[in-house]
């Protein structure tokens, strides 16, 4: 009996195969009809901003320079900022349809599974609407979801490279956003504790699980403060500070009281009455609007004015923290999609006007999915709460059925604590910025069902006890 059949009966949470041939196949012509139909990827400004940086050098720090990075090579590997997108897609499907066919034993199963988070794209609109954009969220998250494969398929082998490969992908998705450590709250501490879920895994091969895990985290953080070629460190992001100006802002509207620092405003006098007018609890930007008779509050991202912001954001949160949660409770509804007004920002259909020659490949396509997206995601039985609301349950639904509750767990961990960082940090209500644990809670939900009807017996003819016991529930 050789090492590989050993490893595989004691490595219960991995009961499939990988079906190389399906999982590529379908990904591949996921990625081929989308990347067709969105050539070269959608683009707004903040894609174009990063094309910039790649194409002059990396200068500030309002986003982590890794977008750029791919960017450059994607230009280097000559096809244009097209190859990303089309990498992000890739990653993203081959990642899901590798880690369900690990999950499921029945091939069946697993395709219908891969039908369903297909599905999940049209049934909650946003989900499109974003997934054909270049936003480094997409990017996030194809390789969060190819992290998370090659740990399983580490698992299924015994291979210390598949968790090489899984740590390099992990380091890579938390390189691209500031708060994408959340994903691996509990599947980093996995990996460390139990890298082969539960099979056995020599001492050796642990350590190297916690040493390339270690490396891809450090390497992720410096990438973020350190620029290329040179090494110079890069400067401190506004992030914080842009995110308190608007709880202070929001804060102000709800107490009736005026906490903007007078330097926000040059000085001049704002009532609270005008700070309701300005106030807009789906973006940041939305609350820095010109409002006729009012001053014009100035963007704490631009100017140099953080300590000031930051020392009455401290001193006021203590005093109005009722109103800071309104302001915050406020702006995760907005996020959620459970307004009863649009989802905001529910995707992207153009390629803004550059210096690039980049324009939309199928503009009157683009536009067609602009009407569909935007027509269809009035029910609020298609937003995103709905399926990040409705993933537990599947949870639950295989919790006794199934030695995959871990996985599920830590996927369904990341995807709330993703979201619980969000409710104190985001500084807008974009759906974008919940794309990573919609998809993962996206896929939680088709790969639980799948695993769910996996794990039933099968319909074997009277006296094929042993069949049944041998093909039907892993439990």
């Amino acid at each position: 009996m050789n090492s590989e059949v050993v490893h595989r009966r004691a490595s219960p949470a991995t009961p499939g195969e990988p079906r190389w041939a399906l999982s590529a196949l379908y990904a591949l012509a996921v990625t081929a009809f989308v990347g067709w139909a969105a050539w070269p990827g959608m683009m707004p400004y903040d894609p174009l901003y990063a094309i910039e940086e790649a194409r002059s050098g990396i200068h500030t720090m309002i986003w982590p320079p890794m977008h750029a990075y791919l960017f450059w090579l994607s230009y280097r590997l000559g096809v244009g900022p097209g190859g990303i997108f089309l990498l992000q897609l890739f990653l993203l499907f081959f990642g899901a349809a590798l880690s369900l066919n690990l999950l499921v034993k029945r091939v069946a199963w697993a395709i219908a599974g891969l039908a369903a988070f297909t599905a999940a794209f049209v049934y909650v609109p946003e989900l499109m609407g974003t997934v054909i954009t270049q936003w480094r969220d997409v990017t996030t998250t194809g390789f969060a979801m190819a992290g998370v494969a090659t740990w399983l398929l580490a698992a299924r082998k015994g291979s210390a490279v598949a968790l090489v490969v899984a740590a390099a992908s992990i380091g890579l998705s938390l390189s691209l956003r500031y708060n994408a450590f959340p994903l691996f709250v509990l599947i980093l501490p996995l990996m460390i504790l139990s890298p082969f879920l539960g099979g056995s895994c020599p001492p050796r091969t642990r350590g190297t699980a916690v040493l390339t895990l270690v490396v891809a985290c450090s390497l992720a953080w410096a990438s973020t403060q350190l620029r290329l070629p040179d090494f110079n460190r890069l400067p401190s992001p506004p992030n914080v500070a842009l995110t308190q100006e608007f709880d202070l802002i929001g804060i102000s509207a709800c107490a009736d009281k005026n906490y903007l620092p007078p330097v926000l405003t040059d000085g001049r006098s704002i009532t609270p009455r005008q700070i309701r007018q300005i106030y807009d609890p789906r973006h940041s930007n939305r609350a820095l609007r010109d409002v006729e008779g009012a001053p014009t509050i100035r963007d704490v991202g631009r100017v140099a004015l953080h300590a000031y912001v930051s020392e009455v954001w401290l001193a006021v949160l203590p005093r109005e923290f009722r109103c800071y949660l309104a302001h915050r409770t406020e702006v995760m509804v907005e996020q959620l999609g459970l307004a009863r007004d649009d989802v905001f920002i529910p995707g992207y259909f153009a390629v803004d006007q550059n210096a690039y020659g980049l324009k939309a490949a199928h503009p009157d396509l683009m536009q067609g999915v602009s009407d569909y997206v935007t027509a269809r995601d009035k029910p609020l039985w298609r937003r995103p709460a709905v399926v990040l609301g409705l993933a537990p349950l599947a949870l639950l639904l295989i919790w006794r059925r199934s030695r995959t509750r871990a996985i599920f767990l830590a996927l369904l961990a990341g995807a709330y604590a993703y979201i619980g960082v969000l409710f104190v940090a985001a500084p807008a209500a974009d759906f974008r910025y919940i794309f990573p644990p919609t998809v993962l809670c996206c896929f939680i939900l088709a790969a639980g069902g799948a695993v769910f009807m996996d794990s039933l017996p099968q319909n074997l003819p009277a006296g094929s006890k042993g069949a049944t016991m041998a093909g039907g529930s892993d439990a």
